[in-house]
């Protein structure tokens, strides 16, 4: 670059700029620049680096889909005996689906396996309990207890499967 040059970011044309992804090269905006350990660089740089960590294939979607949603029907007859106690049940069931997809799929990490299985978890409980609430609308403050304990589960699947693994 010449002395007195200036640049413009690559993705803001009208911002001038003095700084340069430390990877790629490009001139980058204060906006654009994501601060790394090694310096700064752009969105596109580091989202190419994050997604070498994902390995998960597409059946491993399906596979986490199938062991959720029977997770969820499997656990809602035993939620709905609990009620008060369910908030109990939530972790231990978010944490026991996450691990038998967790292992089911190799150990391998995928950016939206957290959020197929959560849903999953979601439709295996509306599936059986949903009936009930045409049935008898008063039933209202039993289902408080149903989303206390998907709140608690879908909260530990995310955190198992997004966060620790």
């Amino acid at each position: 670059m010449a002395e007195g040059e200036t640049l413009f970011c690559a993705f803001h044309p009208g911002t001038p700029t003095t700084l340069r992804c430390n990877r790629c090269g490009r001139p980058i905006c204060v906006r654009c620049a994501v601060q790394t350990p090694v310096g700064y660089r752009c969105r596109e740089c580091v989202a190419g680096q994050q997604a070498i960590f994902f390995n998960a294939r597409w059946m491993d979607y399906g596979i986490a889909a199938v062991v959720a949603v029977l997770s969820g029907l499997i656990s809602a007859p035993i939620v709905a005996a609990l009620s008060f106690w369910a908030i109990f049940a939530g972790p231990l069931v978010g944490s026991l689906t996450a691990e038998a997809v967790h292992r089911l799929i190799g150990r391998r990490r995928g950016r939206w396996i957290w959020l197929v299985v959560s849903v999953g978890l979601a439709v295996g409980l509306a599936v059986w309990r949903l009936p009930l609430l045409r049935a008898s609308p008063l039933l209202l403050t039993r289902f408080l207890w149903d989303g206390i304990y998907l709140a608690l589960a879908i909260s530990t699947i995310i955190g198992y499967l997004r966060f620790w693994r």
